[in-house]
């Protein structure tokens, strides 16, 4: 038996700020360079912050590279949430409950 690799799941985005910005959605950008404006322009740079926030806008553009019509919709989605225009779901102890589990 063999173990086959699955790479085409994962967009190859390299981990540097230049690639994760450019690989970002267009709506996400604004948020990245603000975010990344704050950490760079601190009096004393925190590195793990700055590491942290590479982490994680890397995570948020290797997602949605994946399936950018998934990404697109799960961002609808959570503004007709936040709007009103779509109730939001049960909670999470509700579907427990539902299955008898509880916390």
């Amino acid at each position: 038996m063999t173990v086959q690799r699955h790479d085409s799941h994962h967009p190859r985005i390299e981990r540097t700020f230049t690639a994760v910005r450019a690989s970002l959605p267009a709506a996400n950008v604004a948020a990245f360079d603000v975010e990344l404006e704050a950490i760079a322009h601190a009096a004393v740079v925190d590195l793990a912050a700055l590491d942290d926030f590479l982490s994680a806008w890397w995570r948020i553009a290797t997602r949605a590279a994946q399936d950018p019509g998934d990404w697109q919709r799960m961002h609808e989605e959570a503004q007709e949430i936040q709007s009103g225009a779509r109730p939001a779901g049960p909670t999470l102890a509700e579907v427990l409950a539902r299955r008898g589990v509880q916390l």
